[in-house]
């Protein structure tokens, strides 16, 4: 009680002096501030009587350790989901739903040597996206699972979504517990790094048997930034997404293309087509997986590759690959495969043959540096 009263007296002395000084130069000021701190004392008193009430509940009837958690899964799981909406609510850069408008091979053909350029570009730090993948669902989720949205990420050249994966709802991919990785149709340019935190952001839905049966299986915003090596996960209610990647180093943007320029490429073959670098070996990158499909290929006999810009440190290695998938507990065979060594502008060209099927492809790369100047 004898607290109560100091407090009481405390908060008063804290009243008078605004008040004294609002009525020297304004009586009304003085009843309205009077008033206010009125209604603020009053406020608090229910809150205080609220906060006393929840601690006698408390005390009588005590949480077991499975409430306990229960009431933790439940306020992180709360925090998670709204990570989406702090990211949107507190964005201060461009329209938070924008998409980038730089696209790659930026200066592919621009003759960066000339001493009159007028840009500054130069090598950069990048995020290397290998792989997304849903793993450990729960909840009642069954394999397969159908699944739309997007997954994005964004740097700080124009703080844009960067699409990694993006489908509508009548475009949605199909995940089994064998292969529940997502066929990634980007970055579609380099992704650069810095100091400045960056942000991956997610928004995927499993796909009901009619829209309002549809759930929301993983949202959020993740920051990322240079120094950043461990996968990147975000657990949800209902699964746990894993973005595999590493950073490449004072590296230069590659764009692939392929093109079947003898031959046909072989009906039924099980297989994928890969991209690797020296900057992290043993680990590749599927450009355009394909099982027992007919490979989608333009008029002019470009391959439709899922995913095309890789990031490849200058004067490393970049190695194109076309694998078979082993039959059983057989090895993935690589059949062919075409290296370039990467440069800063201009583009590369080299060949895979597949002999055995009498099929030529001719593989293309754009090198393209970045702006120095972040936000041009």
């Amino acid at each position: 009680m004898e607290m109560e009263t100091e407090t009481e007296m405390e908060r008063e002395s804290r009243k008078r002096p605004r008040v004294a000084a609002a009525a020297a130069e304004d009586p009304s000021l003085a009843a309205a501030a009077s008033a206010e701190y009125a209604a603020w004392l009053e406020e608090m008193a229910v809150h205080e009587a609220k906060a006393a009430e929840f601690r006698k509940n408390l005390l009588a009837n005590p949480l077991m350790a499975e409430q306990l958690r229960e009431r933790k899964e439940a306020a992180w799981e709360k925090y998670n989901n709204e990570s989406w909406e702090r990211a949107r609510d507190n964005w201060i850069w461009p329209p938070f739903e924008a998409d980038t408008d730089i696209s790659c091979m930026r200066f592919t053909n621009e003759n960066i040597n000339d001493p009159n350029y007028p840009r500054l570009v130069c090598t950069m730090a990048t995020l290397q996206i290998v792989s997304v993948q849903v793993k450990e669902i729960t909840d009642g989720l069954h394999w397969p699972l159908d699944v739309y949205g997007f997954v994005a990420v964004r740097d700080v050249v124009d703080r844009k979504r960067i699409m990694v994966f993006n489908r509508e709802r009548d475009d949605y991919q199909r995940i089994t517990e064998q292969d529940s990785y997502l066929t990634l149709t980007g970055p579609t340019r380099g992704v650069v790094m810095t100091i400045d935190p960056s942000y991956l952001e997610a928004k995927l839905k499993v796909r009901g048997a009619t829209e309002s049966e549809d759930k929301d299986l993983s949202k959020f915003a993740k920051t990322y930034s240079l120094g950043c090596y461990l996968p990147i996960k975000h657990t949800s209610k209902l699964c746990t997404l894993e973005l595999q990647h590493y950073t490449v180093c004072s590296s230069v943007e590659a764009t692939i293309r392929v093109q079947i320029i003898e031959g046909q490429f072989p009906r039924d073959f099980r297989g994928v087509l890969t991209a690797s670098t020296d900057a992290e070996s043993g680990v590749m990158i599927s450009l355009l997986d394909f099982n027992n499909d007919e490979l989608p290929v333009d008029a002019d006999g470009s391959v439709k590759l899922s995913r095309q810009v890789i990031s490849v440190k200058k004067g490393g290695n970049l190695k194109v690959s076309v694998w078979q998938r082993g039959v059983g507990e057989e090895e993935d065979q690589e059949i062919t495969a075409a290296s370039f060594v990467a440069k800063e502008a201009e583009t590369s060209t080299n060949y895979m043959p597949m002999k055995k099927w009498k099929c030529w492809m001719e593989v293309s790369v754009a090198w393209s540096l970045f702006s120095c100047c972040l936000f041009a």
